[in-house]
């Protein structure tokens, strides 16, 4: 049987499969009745036999990152720069190697 499994305040947890004899009742902590779709951390009420709607996905606002998180973006962006420099001093390099190589050819040097 498909449930639904929520924590000690109601809060949606996740969905299951679980298996049970007939006449015999759910576990605690765990519903039939499926919540709505789509919804973020809906809460379930026992007494009642319902989901609430959730959260409405406008007010929430993303977590700050953390300090570690915000120095692996910035090396990531300077790993980025360095790559593009890189690639550009490669082109620079072949551009003086063509530039040479025709000096060369035309009797220049």
């Amino acid at each position: 049987m498909k449930v639904y499994k929520y924590d000690e305040n109601g809060v949606f947890e996740r969905d299951d499969l679980i298996f049970i004899d007939e006449g015999q009742e759910l576990p605690e902590g765990y519903t039939n009745i499926a919540p709505p779709i789509p919804s973020i951390n809906p809460v379930f009420n026992a007494e009642k036999k319902e989901w609430s709607d959730g959260d409405d996905p406008s007010t929430l606002t993303p977590p700050e990152p953390s300090e570690i998180e915000q120095l692996k973006q910035e090396n990531a962006d300077a790993l980025l720069n360095t790559a593009e420099l890189e690639a550009n001093v490669e082109s620079m390099q072949q551009d003086q190697a063509d530039l040479l190589m025709t000096l060369v050819e035309t009797g220049v040097i």
